[in-house]
Protein backbone atom coordinates (compact mmCIF):
# COMPACT_ATOMS: atom_id res chain seq x y z
CA UNK A 1 0.00 0.00 0.00
CA UNK A 2 1.26 3.22 -0.96
CA UNK A 3 2.05 5.72 1.65
CA UNK A 4 1.27 9.78 1.19
CA UNK A 5 1.95 12.59 3.48
CA UNK A 6 -0.28 15.52 2.68
CA UNK A 7 0.80 19.24 3.99
CA UNK A 8 -2.00 21.85 4.37
CA UNK A 9 -2.91 24.55 6.95
CA UNK A 10 -6.43 24.29 6.17
CA UNK A 11 -7.81 21.23 8.60
CA UNK A 12 -11.21 20.84 6.02
CA UNK A 13 -9.22 20.51 2.52
CA UNK A 14 -6.71 18.05 4.73
CA UNK A 15 -9.73 15.78 6.08
CA UNK A 16 -11.17 16.04 2.07
CA UNK A 17 -7.97 14.59 0.65
CA UNK A 18 -7.51 11.82 3.18
CA UNK A 19 -11.06 10.62 2.61
CA UNK A 20 -10.19 10.54 -0.99
CA UNK A 21 -6.92 9.13 -0.90
CA UNK A 22 -8.11 6.73 1.43
CA UNK A 23 -10.94 5.42 -0.18
CA UNK A 24 -8.62 4.97 -2.79
CA UNK A 25 -6.62 2.40 -1.22
CA UNK A 26 -3.72 4.82 0.09
CA UNK A 27 -2.08 5.10 3.66
CA UNK A 28 -2.47 8.71 4.29
CA UNK A 29 -0.78 11.21 7.37
CA UNK A 30 -1.16 14.54 7.22
CA UNK A 31 -0.02 17.86 8.51
CA UNK A 32 -0.49 21.48 9.08
CA UNK A 33 3.04 23.15 8.94
CA UNK A 34 6.72 22.92 7.73
CA UNK A 35 8.25 22.16 11.16
CA UNK A 36 6.10 18.55 11.17
CA UNK A 37 6.79 18.04 7.83
CA UNK A 38 10.35 18.14 8.28
CA UNK A 39 10.45 16.06 11.46
CA UNK A 40 8.12 13.37 9.96
CA UNK A 41 9.36 13.16 6.51
CA UNK A 42 12.73 11.67 7.85
CA UNK A 43 10.89 9.42 9.95
CA UNK A 44 8.76 7.33 7.81
CA UNK A 45 9.13 6.50 4.10
CA UNK A 46 6.74 7.69 2.02
CA UNK A 47 5.56 7.71 -2.17
CA UNK A 48 4.33 11.14 -2.71
CA UNK A 49 3.92 13.96 -0.98
CA UNK A 50 1.05 16.29 -1.42
CA UNK A 51 1.93 20.58 -0.27
CA UNK A 52 0.38 22.97 -0.22
CA UNK A 53 1.87 26.27 -1.90
CA UNK A 54 0.54 28.76 0.91
CA UNK A 55 1.15 27.50 4.50
CA UNK A 56 -0.25 30.09 7.25
CA UNK A 57 3.81 29.05 9.13
CA UNK A 58 6.89 31.58 7.83
CA UNK A 59 8.20 29.07 5.60
CA UNK A 60 6.06 29.05 2.13
CA UNK A 61 5.49 25.55 -0.25
CA UNK A 62 7.98 26.87 -2.34
CA UNK A 63 10.59 26.92 0.31
CA UNK A 64 9.73 24.01 1.83
CA UNK A 65 10.17 21.89 -1.40
CA UNK A 66 13.65 23.34 -1.76
CA UNK A 67 14.52 22.18 1.80
CA UNK A 68 13.24 19.02 0.92
CA UNK A 69 14.66 18.28 -2.20
CA UNK A 70 17.93 18.92 -0.62
CA UNK A 71 17.75 15.84 1.81
CA UNK A 72 15.03 14.06 -0.26
CA UNK A 73 15.62 12.88 -4.43
CA UNK A 74 13.64 10.27 -4.17
CA UNK A 75 10.08 10.88 -3.29
CA UNK A 76 7.41 12.62 -5.63
CA UNK A 77 6.07 15.98 -4.75
CA UNK A 78 3.10 17.41 -5.78
CA UNK A 79 2.37 20.70 -5.79
CA UNK A 80 -1.21 21.46 -4.92
CA UNK A 81 -2.39 24.87 -5.02
CA UNK A 82 -5.56 27.11 -5.17
CA UNK A 83 -3.66 29.96 -6.80
CA UNK A 84 -1.96 28.18 -9.35
CA UNK A 85 -0.32 30.38 -12.15
CA UNK A 86 1.83 29.56 -15.30
CA UNK A 87 4.58 31.47 -13.34
CA UNK A 88 4.26 29.65 -10.08
CA UNK A 89 4.09 26.33 -12.04
CA UNK A 90 7.37 27.43 -13.50
CA UNK A 91 9.08 28.41 -10.22
CA UNK A 92 7.78 24.75 -8.38
CA UNK A 93 9.21 22.66 -11.36
CA UNK A 94 12.19 24.57 -10.86
CA UNK A 95 12.25 23.61 -7.45
CA UNK A 96 11.80 20.14 -7.82
CA UNK A 97 8.05 19.49 -8.08
CA UNK A 98 7.18 16.23 -10.44
CA UNK A 99 3.22 17.52 -10.75
CA UNK A 100 1.59 20.87 -9.94
CA UNK A 101 -1.85 20.50 -9.78
CA UNK A 102 -4.65 23.28 -9.04
CA UNK A 103 -7.11 22.91 -6.13
CA UNK A 104 -9.85 23.58 -8.67
CA UNK A 105 -9.35 19.76 -9.49
CA UNK A 106 -11.76 17.01 -8.63
CA UNK A 107 -11.15 14.95 -6.34
CA UNK A 108 -11.67 11.94 -8.04
CA UNK A 109 -9.29 13.29 -10.82
CA UNK A 110 -6.94 14.22 -8.01
CA UNK A 111 -6.61 10.76 -7.40
CA UNK A 112 -6.24 9.80 -10.80
CA UNK A 113 -3.29 11.93 -11.33
CA UNK A 114 -1.76 10.62 -8.40
CA UNK A 115 -2.46 7.51 -9.04
CA UNK A 116 -0.31 7.72 -12.12
CA UNK A 117 2.83 9.50 -10.35
CA UNK A 118 2.95 6.84 -7.76
CA UNK A 119 3.26 4.16 -10.63
CA UNK A 120 5.79 5.97 -12.03
CA UNK A 121 7.95 6.56 -9.24
CA UNK A 122 10.78 4.69 -10.12
CA UNK A 123 10.73 6.21 -13.57
CA UNK A 124 11.10 9.48 -12.30
CA UNK A 125 14.24 9.28 -10.14
CA UNK A 126 15.78 6.89 -12.92
CA UNK A 127 15.32 3.78 -10.89
CA UNK A 128 14.31 1.77 -13.83
CA UNK A 129 15.90 3.52 -16.76
CA UNK A 130 13.76 6.07 -19.08
CA UNK A 131 13.56 4.49 -22.64
CA UNK A 132 14.46 7.08 -25.19
CA UNK A 133 13.12 4.62 -27.86
CA UNK A 134 9.69 6.08 -26.83
CA UNK A 135 7.97 8.82 -29.04
CA UNK A 136 6.62 12.07 -28.74
CA UNK A 137 3.81 13.28 -30.98
CA UNK A 138 3.75 16.95 -31.58
CA UNK A 139 0.26 18.44 -32.94
CA UNK A 140 0.24 21.87 -33.97
CA UNK A 141 -1.15 24.05 -37.69
CA UNK A 142 1.91 26.10 -37.46
CA UNK A 143 4.90 24.51 -39.43
CA UNK A 144 7.47 26.18 -37.92
CA UNK A 145 6.68 25.73 -34.14
CA UNK A 146 6.34 21.69 -34.80
CA UNK A 147 10.19 21.94 -36.71
CA UNK A 148 11.64 23.37 -33.85
CA UNK A 149 9.54 21.07 -31.07
CA UNK A 150 10.80 18.35 -33.63
CA UNK A 151 14.55 19.41 -33.26
CA UNK A 152 14.20 20.26 -29.92
CA UNK A 153 13.33 16.79 -28.33
CA UNK A 154 15.56 14.63 -31.44
CA UNK A 155 18.56 16.85 -29.93
CA UNK A 156 17.30 15.44 -26.26
CA UNK A 157 18.09 11.69 -28.22
CA UNK A 158 14.23 11.39 -28.45
CA UNK A 159 12.23 10.45 -31.48
CA UNK A 160 9.14 13.00 -32.82
CA UNK A 161 7.03 12.06 -35.16
CA UNK A 162 4.63 15.61 -36.64
CA UNK A 163 1.05 16.00 -37.47
CA UNK A 164 0.05 19.34 -38.84
CA UNK A 165 -4.20 18.91 -37.26
CA UNK A 166 -6.14 16.73 -35.25
CA UNK A 167 -7.27 14.12 -37.95
CA UNK A 168 -3.50 13.13 -38.85
CA UNK A 169 -2.71 12.71 -34.80
CA UNK A 170 -5.71 10.47 -34.75
CA UNK A 171 -4.79 8.50 -37.66
CA UNK A 172 -0.65 8.54 -36.03
CA UNK A 173 -1.83 6.93 -32.70
CA UNK A 174 -4.32 4.65 -34.26
CA UNK A 175 -1.25 3.56 -35.96
CA UNK A 176 2.13 3.88 -34.57
CA UNK A 177 2.81 3.87 -30.65
CA UNK A 178 3.15 7.14 -29.06
CA UNK A 179 4.12 7.79 -24.88
CA UNK A 180 3.19 11.09 -25.02
CA UNK A 181 1.16 14.36 -27.36
CA UNK A 182 2.38 18.04 -27.38
CA UNK A 183 -1.21 19.09 -28.36
CA UNK A 184 -1.74 22.67 -29.56
CA UNK A 185 -5.50 23.92 -27.88
CA UNK A 186 -6.35 26.25 -30.71
CA UNK A 187 -6.40 24.13 -34.45
CA UNK A 188 -8.78 24.94 -36.96
CA UNK A 189 -11.17 22.52 -37.93
CA UNK A 190 -10.96 20.21 -34.80
CA UNK A 191 -9.72 21.88 -32.15
CA UNK A 192 -7.16 20.89 -29.37
CA UNK A 193 -10.33 19.60 -26.61
CA UNK A 194 -11.94 17.78 -29.28
CA UNK A 195 -8.42 16.29 -30.29
CA UNK A 196 -7.51 15.08 -26.87
CA UNK A 197 -10.66 13.58 -26.08
CA UNK A 198 -10.66 11.27 -29.01
CA UNK A 199 -7.25 10.72 -28.69
CA UNK A 200 -7.76 9.37 -24.90
CA UNK A 201 -10.61 7.03 -26.58
CA UNK A 202 -8.20 5.75 -28.94
CA UNK A 203 -5.40 5.10 -25.41
CA UNK A 204 -6.57 6.17 -22.59
CA UNK A 205 -3.14 5.84 -21.39
CA UNK A 206 -1.58 8.64 -23.91
CA UNK A 207 0.00 11.02 -21.59
CA UNK A 208 -1.11 14.62 -23.29
CA UNK A 209 0.36 18.07 -22.18
CA UNK A 210 -1.76 21.19 -24.02
CA UNK A 211 -0.05 24.29 -25.43
CA UNK A 212 -1.66 27.44 -25.51
CA UNK A 213 -0.40 30.57 -26.97
CA UNK A 214 -3.26 32.56 -24.60
CA UNK A 215 -3.68 32.09 -20.97
CA UNK A 216 -7.46 30.99 -21.03
CA UNK A 217 -8.32 29.38 -17.93
CA UNK A 218 -11.22 28.22 -18.89
CA UNK A 219 -10.05 26.06 -21.47
CA UNK A 220 -6.93 24.62 -19.35
CA UNK A 221 -9.42 23.90 -16.70
CA UNK A 222 -11.46 21.87 -18.89
CA UNK A 223 -8.39 20.20 -20.69
CA UNK A 224 -7.34 18.58 -17.09
CA UNK A 225 -10.69 17.81 -16.86
CA UNK A 226 -10.87 15.81 -19.75
CA UNK A 227 -7.56 14.07 -19.12
CA UNK A 228 -4.42 16.06 -20.34
CA UNK A 229 -1.53 15.83 -18.01
CA UNK A 230 -0.81 19.72 -17.94
CA UNK A 231 -0.05 22.39 -19.99
CA UNK A 232 2.72 24.68 -21.48
CA UNK A 233 2.36 28.54 -22.38
CA UNK A 234 3.72 29.80 -26.15
CA UNK A 235 6.08 31.36 -26.92
CA UNK A 236 7.89 27.99 -24.95
CA UNK A 237 10.61 28.01 -21.87
CA UNK A 238 12.12 25.32 -23.06
CA UNK A 239 13.87 24.44 -19.86
CA UNK A 240 10.24 24.31 -18.25
CA UNK A 241 9.04 22.36 -21.07
CA UNK A 242 11.23 19.39 -21.15
CA UNK A 243 11.04 19.28 -17.10
CA UNK A 244 7.41 18.99 -18.16
CA UNK A 245 7.19 16.80 -21.29
CA UNK A 246 10.17 14.33 -19.68
CA UNK A 247 8.29 13.62 -16.47
CA UNK A 248 5.12 12.87 -18.70
CA UNK A 249 6.98 10.67 -20.64
CA UNK A 250 8.43 8.81 -17.12
CA UNK A 251 4.90 8.40 -15.93
CA UNK A 252 3.74 7.42 -18.85
CA UNK A 253 5.92 4.61 -18.91
CA UNK A 254 4.05 3.21 -16.83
Amino acid sequence: MAKILIVDDEVNVRELLRKGLTNAGYEVVSVPSAEQTLEIIFKEPFDLLLLDVRLSSRESGISLLKRIRHYRSDIPIVIYSGALTPELEIEARQAGANEVLSKDMDILQLVAQIRRIVRGKDRLFNKAPLSKDKTILIVDDEEGIRRILSEFFRRKGYKTIEAQDGQQALDIVRSQEVSVVLLDIQMPGMDGLTTLTRLLEINPRLGVVMATGVQDEDKVRRAIELGAYGYVLKPFDFLYLELVVMSKLAIAEG
